[in-house]
């Protein structure tokens, strides 16, 4: 912290030096204050455009007629009715989404969130897996080569 106020110092001594010089400080602070003058007289006209333009637009909208809203449905609206839809009670609905929040709170916690995504991505995987196992065998679309030996197994002992 002292350097930089060190190099704040310095820079704002060179400054009032080049500034205070006795040959061209004159001309250097006419120059400046022409300068922050063309600035000033800039920033104006940005400022009375912007004014002018916010001043016409207002107007244009208290000139427009106005249409009621229309009602959108919050979130909890919108949970509400899908569960009506499916005949689940209020209570169970509302209790899933705080289970499903807590849940969500649990997995993403910096502390030990990381840990716990990879067992649960782990978990899943090899759930999954087995799921995906059972399905296509029960879909008759397995594609390893125990599921064909199994396959021919069958077949065999269905024309025999």
């Amino acid at each position: 912290m002292n350097t930089l106020w060190l190099m704040g110092g310095l820079g704002l001594g060179a400054g009032l030096m080049y500034l205070a010089d006795p040959e061209k400080g004159p001309r250097r602070r006419d120059q400046l204050r022409t300068r922050l003058a063309a600035s000033q007289h800039e920033m104006v006209g940005r400022l009375d455009t912007g004014r002018r333009t916010l001043g016409r637009r207002a107007e244009a909208l208290l000139d427009t007629p106005w249409l009621p809203r229309r009602h959108q449905p919050s979130l909890g609206e919108r949970v509400l009715t899908q569960a009506e839809q499916l005949g689940l009670s209020t209570g169970l609905c509302l209790l899933g989404c705080v289970g499903l929040g807590v849940g969500l709170a649990y997995l993403l916690e910096p502390s030990g969130g990381p840990r716990r995504r990879a067992w649960l991505r782990e978990t899943a995987h090899t759930y999954w897996h087995k799921a995906e196992q059972l399905l296509t065998t029960a879909a008759g679309n397995g594609h390893s080569r125990a599921h064909d030996s199994s396959r021919q197994d069958v077949r065999t002992a269905q024309h025999a």
